[in-house]
């Protein structure tokens, strides 16, 4: 209490905490409600693979690849698993996607060491490979020019 009868904590005005903070504050639990399910499923996958069901791991990297569609490592295991099930088609397909995902996220070299990888299934797909370096170039190019405007 101060002189005039308030508590310290009353002149205080009350914080606002921007949500992105608030959020880290708050236990993980409540922050990853919405990834438990994929979490289980990722949890049920690694006994699957480590139990070789492959057939149910395929099952389960599906329904990951759906909840989370923009990620390109679900494509790329995905890919991994059809290639060691023998489904050399089907992992090319797979394989093409995470290309495609990885390189839309920027990680260039990700997409063209997976492209080298699905050459060596399918050595037809070269025209991806270049796709990748054309496309890496240009990403490279745009922040060249949006460094050299920041300069003057």
């Amino acid at each position: 209490m101060d002189m005039a009868g308030e508590s310290v904590s009353s002149l205080i005005p009350p914080m606002i905490v921007p949500a992105h903070l608030f959020q880290q504050l708050l236990p993980t639990k409540q922050v990853r409600k919405c990834d438990s399910a994929t979490t289980d499923l990722r949890a049920e996958l690694s006994r699957a693979l480590k139990t070789e069901r492959f057939k149910q791991a395929l099952e389960l990297y599906e329904l990951i690849e759906k909840r989370k569609p923009e990620e390109p490592r679900w494509a790329h295991r995905k890919g991994d698993l059809l290639r060691r099930m023998g489904r050399s088609v089907d992992a090319v397909v797979a394989y093409e996607r995470a290309v495609h995902l990885y390189s839309d996220r920027g990680f260039d070299a990700r997409a063209a060491a997976t492209a080298r990888l699905l050459l060596a299934i399918d050595p037809s797909k070269g025209a991806l490979l270049e796709w990748v370096h054309a496309q890496a170039a240009r990403r490279s190019e745009r922040q060249n020019r949006s460094a050299f405007q920041l300069n003057y």
